[in-house]
């Protein structure tokens, strides 16, 4: 298995794109015009896995420097390559290059209840938040879980509701108005969670 980053003219995208929409509902998916933005201005990193020169697998981190972390936004794999173990290589790279490149202090995740299990495997801890994220079609909110890396600066309460607000506002493209901000916030300030931890890790090669 090969793992090649995506430019603004890889040939690769448009394979990785058709990935994206057979994996998520539309609901969770982002407008892939800004996907390809995102990536040309290198606020996203987008990484595939191809096997025998085809793409089987990608994922997508947001990158944010000057809040010091990044998000993977997005994970999937073809339908056919699926339940190979693919999923939890390209996981696996993810934490490998957090811990042993990137200059960010968390790594975060948004996870169902069932892909919440195979990242806590991989060493995510669920932030202990009543999390609700926006859909990109409509006004509702979609339980999910809060999952979290760190390196040897612990994430704080306050820090983590900068970066909850970052995440609404730039990466789901929410309005200053927009109640589900503010809603969120006020379920981050009447936690009882610390959000933090100590996590030890060793490079998987």
């Amino acid at each position: 298995m090969k793992f090649k980053e995506i430019t603004a003219d890889s040939k690769e995208f448009q394979d990785s794109m058709k990935i994206y929409r057979d994996s998520f509902p539309e609901w969770e998916r982002e407008d892939e015009k800004d996907i390809l933005k995102n990536i040309q201005s290198k606020i996203y990193k987008m990484i595939i896995s191809l096997y025998k020169n085809k793409v089987v697998g990608f994922y997508i981190l947001d990158i944010n420097e000057n809040l010091n972390y990044m998000i993977l936004s997005f994970l999937a794999i073809e339908k056919s390559y699926r339940g190979r173990g693919i999923g939890s290589e390209l996981c696996q790279k993810v934490i490998n290059d957090f811990y042993s490149i990137s200059k960010q202090d968390w790594l975060l995740i948004e996870a169902e209840e069932r892909q919440s299990k195979l990242y806590s495997k991989l060493g995510f801890k669920d932030i202990k938040l009543d999390y609700k994220v926006p859909s990109f079609e409509s006004q509702e909110s979609i339980d999910m879980h809060l999952m979290l890396l760190q390196k040897e600066v612990p994430l704080t309460q306050n820090m983590l509701m900068k970066i909850i607000e970052d995440i609404f506002y730039r990466g789901y493209a929410l309005k200053k108005d927009d109640v589900r901000i503010t809603q969120q916030l006020k379920r981050v300030e009447e936690s009882k969670s610390l959000f933090c931890y100590t996590h030890t890790h060793e490079t998987i090669h």
